[in-house]
């Protein structure tokens, strides 16, 4: 099976193994997504009533997690590079702070550090695009702040998964019992687990198609506008409650830098602009993350390989109106299906 099929039916663990396992010492909490997951970062932090400071370069989904948490949001920029835009005795005071680690690089924290101190505000290490990727220490991107989120859904093929990782003592002490696992409720998860392995067989022109439809059928639910305000009520999987067979942490690793290195070459030849020129040690990408005039094109030439293309992120309302070129014109190729 080459790469690109790997994105549709991604290589099965050697042996089981536990997210609680490969983030021990830390405490779990398991929900259906990460925007449930930072809801509850967010009520451990204290914030109700208080401002929460986030990246306005974030997925408007994010949002409804400070609604949830009755807290109001307060934005930082960021550059080109996704680094903060301003020094962080520049930002507002805010209780809580989200530090992202975008497509799974490790954001440099030293910023958010000097703001908590300046602030006392809690760090919240959104790694959601992150699992198994390590920062030049070496240490897993979601462990480096006293709360971490996680998105397991979005780099395993899972129904559905969203974690909260309990780095400092005192916080994991206090977190809520865990949720009842539930299967994903609807039929789309069956159906999308059955065409994993007919998509990774058929190859990229029909995959291509199908994958054209089903985005089309989703961009017509009627609940995104609701998107910014309201959590799903989902339980998580069972799958988190058990031992995990359908994706392998160092196999994972390996295949995502693969694609990566596939995906920067096929942009080379296109004249895409890699938002991360190189590929650390330690880093597990989500997607290979790129900037265009064309997305046109730059979608032909991924799909020649059956590789997905989507424009990220959608901005929340408040930001999109004003936002600046670089939030409007990146693009991944998604390294899961």
């Amino acid at each position: 099976m080459n790469l690109a099929a790997t994105v549709y039916l991604p290589p099965r663990a050697k042996s089981p193994w536990r997210l609680e396992d490969l983030f021990a010492p830390a405490s779990l909490r398991h929900y259906a997504f990460g925007r449930q997951a930072l809801a509850e970062a967010l009520n451990l932090a204290g914030v109700a009533g208080k401002t929460v400071l986030l990246p306005a370069f974030i997925c408007r989904e994010a949002l409804a997690a400070v609604a949830a948490a009755g807290a109001r949001p307060a934005f930082y920029g960021v550059t080109k590079d996704l680094t903060p835009e301003e020094a962080p005795d520049r930002w507002p005071d805010a209780a809580a702070v989200l530090a992202v680690d975008y497509f799974g690089w490790p954001q440099d924290l030293a910023p958010f550090e000097a703001y908590a101190r300046r602030t006392r505000a809690v760090i919240i290490e959104d790694a959601a695009h992150a699992l198994f990727s390590r920062d030049a220490s070496g240490r897993l991107l979601g462990l480096r702040a006293p709360l971490g989120i996680l998105s397991p859904r979005k780099s395993l093929p899972l129904p559905n998964g969203g974690t909260l990782v309990a780095a400092d003592p005192d916080l994991a002490r206090r977190l809520p019992p865990q949720s009842a696992f539930e299967p994903a409720p609807g039929r789309r998860a069956a159906l999308k687990a059955a065409a994993r392995p007919i998509l990774a067989l058929v190859g990229a022109k029909i995959s291509r198609s199908v994958l054209s439809a089903w985005r089309t059928a989703r961009a017509q639910t009627p609940a995104a506008a609701a998107l910014e305000h309201e959590l799903p009520k989902d339980h998580p999987c069972p799958e988190l409650g058990r031992a995990i067979v359908c994706g392998d942490p160092s196999i994972e690793v390996s295949r995502r830098r693969g694609l990566w290195t596939l995906c920067r070459d096929i942009g080379a030849e296109i004249g895409a602009s890699s938002v991360f020129p190189a590929l650390p040690d330690g880093v597990a990408p989500y997607a290979y993350a790129f900037r265009t005039n064309d997305p046109v094109t730059a979608a032909r030439a991924f799909a020649v390989e059956g590789l997905p293309v989507l424009p990220w992120p959608d901005l929340p309302t408040e930001i999109v109106d004003a936002a600046p070129g670089h939030y409007q014109d990146l693009f991944l190729v998604h390294f899961l299906w």
